[in-house]
């Protein structure tokens, strides 16, 4: 099969603006929140004044993670988008268009793994469908939307932050990135840097989530209570996501760019692969846009939950740049994560 004249992955910032939200059928004054880049859900005004927050992404799964693992994966994708609403899902739809070879017991234990998760948020499973199908392959086999009903003011977007609020950052930058090349080319990462590393960087795989961080950081409080807007990290990364959240919210940012969190088992994958981590995605990575007055509450909720968390900066007045150290950035063009794989499938990365 001859390589594809475009880039894996999502579809260009520019793409998304001059197409996909020209194409978003009728405009109804219930939504409130539609489509936009760097905004991780859409949300509805019900009747009674309430809100009906919505995400919608792929089923991920990976075989060779092994199968519980691979669920557990799919299910934190979506829940992670939805809960940076700061609240949990509540109802969930799955469509399996699974491979003609995937076995019973192999798509038992993926059930099994997201009614675990879901029970754990208290997420109910409402409808679906599940087939083999010719043509289906890992990792895209199907789709699934995870949804919640919040009160009229009990969530946030990605598009809120204001002026003044700090930003804080969870965990580790180039999270997912790291974790899945070394997860999927665990012998060539062994070899580069040995086996501790290869070890640590492979058990990132469990942090791949940012539920436990958003709903940690909303237990602070909403809006007037604490916090503003939130963001997962995901492709492009910290750097993207923090130019995705001023863009969002109309503001600019002024940010120390150094101060986000790099495990050491990240810096020497990244070197492996050629990557800048600030750039590579980063599932589990969450950004917090906090009230000053609650950015250390936020933070030391986090604390108590075990995860790491660190105030960067500040978002700034309307209109403004967003600058690093006082000099103006934006993102990479694309993610390396996306090059960095198709180098090590090839071999030219050995």
């Amino acid at each position: 099969m001859a390589p594809s004249k475009y880039p894996m992955g999502k579809v260009s910032r520019a793409f998304f603006e001059t197409v996909i939200a020209r194409h978003l059928g009728r405009a109804r004054n219930d939504v409130i929140v539609g489509p936009a880049n760097g905004v991780d859900v859409g949300v509805v005004h019900l009747p009674d004044g309430r809100a009906l927050i919505s995400t919608t992404d792929p089923i991920y799964i990976v075989p060779p993670y092994g199968w519980e693992r691979a669920a557990w994966f799919a299910f934190h994708i979506l829940a992670s988008d939805l809960t940076t609403s700061g609240v949990s899902p509540q109802y969930i739809t799955l469509d399996w268009n699974l491979p003609m070879d995937i076995e019973d017991d192999q798509i038992e234990m993926m059930l099994r793994v997201m009614d675990r998760e879901c029970k754990k948020y208290g997420a109910a499973i409402v409808t679906g469908h599940t087939g083999r199908y010719e043509g289906c392959a890992y990792p895209m086999v199907g789709g699934a939307t995870f949804l919640a009903i919040a009160p009229r003011e009990g969530w946030v977007t990605a598009n809120m932050a204001r002026p003044g609020d700090r930003l804080v950052v969870t965990k580790t930058a180039g999270l997912e990135a790291t974790a899945i090349l070394s997860n999927t080319f665990p012998d060539l990462v062994e070899k580069r840097v040995g086996t501790e590393t290869t070890r640590r960087a492979r058990d990132l795989f469990e942090s791949m989530s940012t539920v436990d961080d958003a709903l940690a950081a909303a237990s602070v409080g909403l809006r007037d209570r604490g916090v503003w807007a939130m963001h997962d990290a995901t492709e492009g990364g910290v750097r993207n996501a923090v130019w995705e959240m001023a863009q969002a919210s109309g503001t600019g940012v002024d940010v120390d760019l150094t101060k986000v969190p790099v495990d050491p088992a990240v810096t020497e994958v990244s070197e492996v692969f050629e990557m800048d981590p600030l750039d590579a995605i980063s599932e589990g990575t969450l950004l917090i846009a906090a009230d000053p007055q609650a950015a250390g509450d936020v933070i030391g909720r986090l604390k108590q939950k075990g995860i790491l968390a660190v105030d960067i900066g500040a978002f700034t007045k309307n209109g403004q740049a967003c600058l690093d150290r006082g000099r103006a950035f934006q993102p990479a063009d694309r993610d390396p994560f996306w090059v960095a794989f198709s180098r090590a499938l090839t071999g030219e990365i050995a």
